[in-house]
């Protein structure tokens, strides 16, 4: 779905993808670094722009790309699979050496999920031998189950992430993003 404003951030803005980023969309999807981690894709830049149109169509998924505050795109990240109180969070990738803009759009996403949606929780599932993105997730306060295997035979660890936990998380971490200095 399409989400008709900018979810704003100090160090990340998160705007709803649109045609404009099917190049770059495509190209961090087939990045050695996220391969390996996420779906591979194999398309055209046409079949990438038919299928950003069909998402932004999409009942309950919101695909989002980030941005850093000068104007240049670092990733993407989504809520998606909306059904009732509950979503799923992923196709997180992000090309930064600044640890502060992948948390903040994390942050931002929840925070849009729990507070625009109305969602009481959010799934993640992240490849048992992921160990980055577990460490990632893991700041988030969220419920880490054993692994399961899936249809390919990997094993995949689910990550409950809940409202009222995330809202102590949120503050927690926004008290070290957001610290004045001196």
């Amino acid at each position: 779905m399409f989400y008709d404003g900018v979810l704003e951030g100090k160090y990340v803005d998160l705007r709803s993808c649109t045609e404009d980023d099917a190049e770059f969309t495509r190209e961090i999807r087939k990045d050695p670094e996220f391969v390996k981690f996420l779906p591979a894709i194999d398309n055209t830049l046409e079949q990438q722009k038919n299928w950003i149109r069909h998402q932004r169509e999409k009942e309950g998924d919101y695909f989002f790309v980030v941005w850093d505050k000068e104007g240049n795109r670092l990733g993407t990240i989504s809520i998606y699979n909306v059904n009732g109180k509950h979503a799923e969070s992923g196709r997180l990738a992000i090309k930064s050496k600044n640890p502060f803009q992948a948390i903040e759009a994390q942050i931002l996403s929840f925070r849009f999920a729990f507070s625009v949606l109305g969602l009481e929780c959010i799934d993640g599932f992240i490849f048992a031998d992921n160990d980055r993105a577990i460490r990632f997730n893991q700041q988030f306060g969220g419920k880490h189950y054993p692994p399961t295997v899936d249809e390919q035979g990997r094993e995949i660890i689910k990550i409950e992430n809940w409202r009222e936990d995330f809202e102590v998380v949120d503050k927690r971490l926004s008290s070290i993003l957001y610290r004045q200095r001196k």
